[in-house]
Parts: C-alpha cells; structure tokens; sequence
C-alpha cells in the first residue's frame, strides 16, 4: 500500500468499527485494503507516449488562482465595465477548460452578482448563466443545469437572440444525451441549427455538429457522424479553437472504438491528449485517458488500462468530474474481470451503476449493468439474466 494511503486507511477503519461490529469491519477494511493494492501499477512494458501520458503532472490550483486573481484585480481598473464583464466570463470558461471547476463557478457567480441589477447588460448576464449551466453540466448536477439555461433562453429570448437561443438549445441537447435521453437530445440539437439559419456563428455551428455527432454515433448512424465531425473540425481550426478540436478527435476515438477499429481509435485519443496536455485542458485528457484504458482491456493489456484509469481517476477526482468516475469504475471493473479477480469487479460495477443512477446517465448505466451481467453470467449466478435484459432493452431503445 502507498504511504499516503495509510492515514485513510486508518481513519477509516475507526470510522467503520462504529457503525460495524468488529469483525464485519475487519473484513471490511481488509477488502479495502486489497482493492487498494489490485489498483497499484507494477512495472510494466510501456512506449514513451504512454508513458509520458501516464506520468503527466496535474497543475497545481494556486498557480491559476494566483494568476487570474492578479488579472481580475487589476484589469478592474483598466477596462470599461461591459468589456471588463466578458473577460470574467471568459476566464470562468477558461478556468473551466482548465478543471478549476470551483474557481470557475466563483468567477460565474461573481460576475452574476454584478450585472444582476443593471439592464444594460442583459446580454452578459444571459451568457454568465449559461456558463454557471455548463459548470454544473459538467459535474452531472441536472435539475441546476437546467435551471440555469431556462434562465438564459428567457433572456435571449427577450433580446430577440437568435444565437443565443440556439446555445441554449445545443446546452439542452447535450444535457439530455448525458442523461441518455437521445430523441429528447437530437431534438434540441435540431432547434439549436434552426436557429441559426440566418446567423453567422460558426463556433455555435461547430458545436451543435459535434453534439449530433455524439448522437449519431451512439445510435449507429457512423457515416452521418463522420460528415458532422469533419464539418465542425473544419469550423474549430477556422477558429484556431484548440479546446474543442482535440475535443473532437477524442469524439471520433469513440466512434472508433464503437466500430471496434482500436488502432484508428488509438491515434485519434493520442491526438486528443497531446493536444490537451499541451495546453492543460484537463476535462479533454480524463475523457481521452479512460477511452484508451478501454481499448487496452480489449486488448488484453490490464497493467496499461489500469495505469489509465488511475491517471483518469486523478484527473476527474480534481475536476469533480462525476460523470468520467463513474466510467473509470466500469473500465476498472472490466480490468479486475479479465484477471479473475471476481469479488472486486463486481464491487467496482456496484459502484459504477450507482454513480450513473445517482446521475442519471441511463447509457453508462446500461453499459455497466452489461459488464455486472457478463461477469455474473460466467459465475454462473442466477441474476445474471436480469442485467443483461435490463442493459438489452435499453440498448434496442435508443437505437430504434
């Protein structure tokens, strides 16, 4: 076990004997401790990508707070309010790219504080709302996610926004296709490209033409998502928008993968996390990290997968990136299978379906309750039958 490890462990286990009786919580923390230790990395053959992927140092929070804070104060004194205004909304987006989730959320909220009172600039508070949206999207938090753009699209709508409508309608897209509720996602994705049909904004394009990527590749349609992919790159290196495009390579890895071409699937995630490393876009490289652990336990090669769904684990726990924990369970739980480590894979998809039904994420759930149910099903238990229908009906669902 890890040093640092040991004072959780002890606490832990105090913790537990109070709520357990002795040898419950004895047995307890043993399995703790094994589980623990089946997650550390031994030596292991790896290439120097790999292994400069995996050795990769997360930046240090304080620097950015340092960094933004100094710019927020003095840029105060310098800017007119409506142009000082954008760059905190730029630097909440920034901090958000940067997985400084909870820096960002201050700077949204302070910025909406701010503008909450003065009418001359409606349009920012509607774009500031939309951010704090995007904030709680991408930690799964729902019911505020939506609450924030329903706020926003009554803004725009006043304003007789058209653009920002359709950044509304693609934020309700996107939040319904995390929630697996696809014709619900597509049909807002859609009222988002209606929108713009006499607009100019080609990054609101490019982002409504990845998000019905997405779509059409989960539900099987590969040549449409192909033509949606290869529109938006072409619109986010336009923009020199390097963010999204590594984004997208790691959107085209999925689709890849789902076609089960692992090597195209390889180099498309090593796009995306070279690009991401470079310019510190953490939520891209977790996302990225956890598609190339998958590829690995179908390639047989646990030690690697395990070295990416550690590196990923690390990057979404300092995100609070709840939707990518919950996959690493899954891919962790697929690893554990294939080395026989029966009790502990069901564990990690115990933890992996609770997640996602905490969630929402009805795919990701499916997803898990079809590994539960594989694993069950070659222990030969009974209750095997009941995950893998419950995964199958889902499945048939949203590809019809």
């Amino acid at each position: 076990m890890k040093k640092e490890n040991k004072h959780i462990i002890n606490d832990l286990r105090s913790l537990i004997g109070i709520y357990l009786s002795e040898e419950t919580a004895k047995d307890f923390i043993k399995a703790l401790e094994e589980g623990i230790s089946a997650n550390a990395n031994e030596s292991i053959a790896i290439s120097e990508l790999d292994k400069s992927q995996v050795e990769y140092e997360l930046p240090r929070g304080t620097d950015h707070r340092l960094l933004v804070d100094k710019i927020v104060t003095d840029c105060e004194k310098l800017l007119p309010a409506g142009k000082y205004y954008s760059l905190l909304l730029d630097l909440s987006q920034l901090m958000l790219f940067e997985g400084e989730s909870a820096f960002s959320q201050e700077l949204a909220e302070g910025l909406l504080q701010k503008v909450s009172s003065n009418d001359e600039f409606l349009s920012i508070r509607a774009e500031t709302l939309l951010m704090i949206s995007k904030i709680h999207w991408a930690q799964a938090q729902w019911d505020d996610c939506n609450y924030y753009i329903s706020e926003a699209m009554k803004i725009f709508k006043s304003l007789k926004s058209k653009t920002g409508s359709a950044k509304c309608e693609n934020m309700l897209g996107t939040l319904y296709g995390e929630k697996g509720e696809f014709d619900e996602a597509r049909k807002h994705l859609e009222n988002a490209l209606s929108y713009l049909k006499e607009e100019d904004d080609l990054l609101s394009h490019a982002l409504i033409l990845t998000n019905l990527g997405i779509i059409n590749t989960i539900q099987g349609d590969y040549d449409m998502a192909i033509w949606n992919y290869k529109n938006s790159i072409e619109k986010f290196e336009t923009l020199n928008d390097s963010h999204r495009l590594s984004r997208v390579h790691h959107n085209i890895g999925m689709l890849y993968t789902q076609m089960g071409k692992y090597d195209a699937a390889l180099d498309e995630f090593n796009k995306c996390i070279t690009l991401s490393l470079d310019k510190g876009y953490l939520s891209n490289c977790a996302v990225a990290y956890i598609g190339k652990a998958f590829i690995y336990t179908k390639l047989k090669n646990p030690a690697l997968a395990n070295a990416y769904t550690d590196k990923a684990m690390e990057i979404a726990y300092k995100i609070n990136d709840t939707l990518s924990i919950a996959d690493i369970y899954k891919i962790k739980g697929m690893i554990q299978n294939d080395l026989e480590n029966f009790e502990l894979s069901e564990e990690l998809f115990e933890n992996s379906i609770r997640l996602n039904k905490d969630i929402e994420n009805k795919l990701n759930e499916a997803e898990s309750f079809n590994e539960m149910g594989k694993l069950l099903q070659k222990n030969e238990r009974e209750e095997a039958k009941t995950y893998i229908d419950a995964a199958e009906d889902y499945f048939k669902e949203i590809i019809n």
